[in-house]
């Protein structure tokens, strides 16, 4: 399984980057995933959830934004199966803060 941590894609420089807290939730579903579904699904859910980050590094407004209450940062998030995407856009890319089940509350963890 290749890694999750960046991608460029062609011209368009669209990439993303993950947060080291994106990439323990990403470890942490992996593991689930796997106990509870097995390599092939876990391999199929984690392949669109590559895409998808491909996806909004090229296209960044496709998620709805969320603001923080206690901090009032803004982030975007977005839905993939059981889980929610929250990032940031910069200058040149996404920063994927978080990828969290969707039962947890993002106030808790962002």
């Amino acid at each position: 399984m290749k890694s999750l941590g960046r991608r460029k894609r062609g011209s368009m420089q669209a990439s993303y980057a993950l947060s080291r807290a994106a990439d323990r939730d990403i470890l942490t579903l992996l593991v689930s995933s796997i106990d509870t579904f097995g390599a092939f699904q876990t391999d199929v859910y984690i392949n669109g959830l590559r895409d998808i980050f491909a996806m909004l590094a090229t296209h960044p407004g496709s998620g709805v934004a969320f603001i923080h209450p206690r901090t009032h940062r803004t982030y975007r998030r977005f839905h993939h199966g059981s889980h929610v995407i929250y990032y940031r856009q910069r200058a040149t890319d996404i920063l994927i803060v978080r990828v969290l089940h969707a039962r947890m509350l993002p106030e808790k963890h962002l």
